[in-house]
């Protein structure tokens, strides 16, 4: 069954019936970033463990080991349950805990080798705001919520440690300046195009912890063609968007 669900990702995980569910932006994050072997990476907001489950998957033979950390219930419980269906329970372990509450009482600091986070990036006073309360957490946030994640992924970080991220293109400027202030030094940025024509709405960023200044701007991903059928380009970047083609992008 487990390897049935694995050929399947990530048709098949398990979602809230009500509230925020994954979309495109998440398979991208699992494919972007590559982990060393033996690797202890944590997932910042992990949801239902899209994000970490799809690092397994595309680095398979790697003995990695994956936290994923959500501050609500609902969320580890599923992620929980879909790490079982897929046989990965023995590298990934889902913790509810608030980020902006991880510290030396509960982790050790310098920790972890890759940490990564899709961030809610909404803005909170802007746009319709869903009723429900766990898309309102997932989707909106506001400089101080995001910094929480930033002060978490330093925290947990070893030194000269990657740290990956997807989020709204036109918050880029904000985004690299807050990583900045907290020393988190952007390395590469890949920006994602919905199609060729317009304008990227979402981004993808590595970056380092206590690293020198320079920053590689990577060639764009473009996910649709003019036919809105997935471009080659972007199965070949990410093999789990031919299950899932709903995109923010």
């Amino acid at each position: 069954m487990g390897s049935q669900l694995r050929n399947m990702f990530p048709r098949g995980l398990k979602q809230p019936q009500k509230g925020f569910r994954f979309s495109a932006d998440a398979l991208l994050l699992s494919t972007f970033i590559s982990p060393g072997a033996n690797n202890k990476v944590a997932d910042l907001g992990c949801g239902c463990g899209v994000v970490g489950l799809g690092i397994l998957l595309n680095n398979s033979g790697k003995n990695l080991e994956i936290i994923g950390i959500d501050k609500s219930y609902e969320m580890i419980d599923l992620a929980g349950k879909n790490a079982s269906s897929l046989s990965l329970g023995q590298n990934f372990l889902p913790l509810e805990m608030d980020a902006a509450r991880i510290n030396s009482e509960n982790f050790s600091a310098e920790s972890f080798d890759i940490v990564l986070s899709n961030p809610p990036y909404r803005i909170l006073s802007s746009g319709r705001i869903p009723e429900d309360h766990s898309r309102q957490e997932a989707c909106f946030c506001t400089d101080n919520v995001l910094e929480d994640f930033f002060r978490a992924c330093f925290f947990l970080l070893k030194n000269k440690g990657k740290a990956a991220f997807v989020f709204d293109s036109g918050r880029l400027d904000v985004f690299i300046s807050k990583l900045k202030n907290l020393s988190l030094e952007p390395k590469k940025i890949l920006p994602v195009y919905g199609k060729a024509h317009k304008s990227s709405k979402i981004f993808l960023l590595e970056a380092r912890k206590n690293a020198k200044p320079g920053l590689e701007l990577l060639a764009p991903l473009i996910l649709y063609d003019d036919e809105n059928k997935l471009t080659q380009q972007a199965m070949d970047f990410c093999p789990f968007l031919t299950c899932n083609t709903r995109s923010r992008a």
